[in-house]
């Protein structure tokens, strides 16, 4: 009786100093990696689907240089929006969508350190009712 209890201390010991071990890995292999004031962040398109004068916004709390395009959903770039510094800030980029045909296309921002796409729908056949 006496053994199994020793063992029972033992393995809770050992799986406590697993726990440990491993978050003091984590916080040393994530130590100044990812600084999140370095990257911008993407609003999401509210009108759905989206037609016409189309705003994206997106918000970055430095200054950097952007470049934003829409492209297919196989990634490959359809119409670039705007490529330029931008200061920190949140900014709107204002796109005529009638510029390219009805569907389903992704809007990138790209900066020298992220990549992030939303998905759109745009049908401009709304714009006739």
């Amino acid at each position: 009786m006496v053994q199994l209890l020793l063992n029972v201390v033992y393995v809770v010991l050992m799986v406590i100093l697993a726990i440990v071990l491993y978050k003091m890995l984590l916080k040393r292999l994530n130590r100044g990696n990812i600084v999140s004031g370095s990257f911008c962040e993407l609003q999401a398109v509210t009108t759905k689907p989206a037609f016409g004068e189309i705003d994206f916004c997106f918000t970055c709390k430095e200054n950097k240089h952007v470049d934003f395009e829409l492209v297919s959903l196989n990634f490959e770039p359809i119409i670039s929006v705007v490529s330029k510094e931008f200061d920190a800030g949140q900014h709107i980029l204002k796109f005529d969508s009638t510029q390219i045909e009805n569907g389903e296309y992704y809007y990138q921002l790209r900066t020298s350190n992220q990549r992030v796409f939303k998905k759109i729908l745009i049908d401009n056949s709304k714009l006739n009712n």
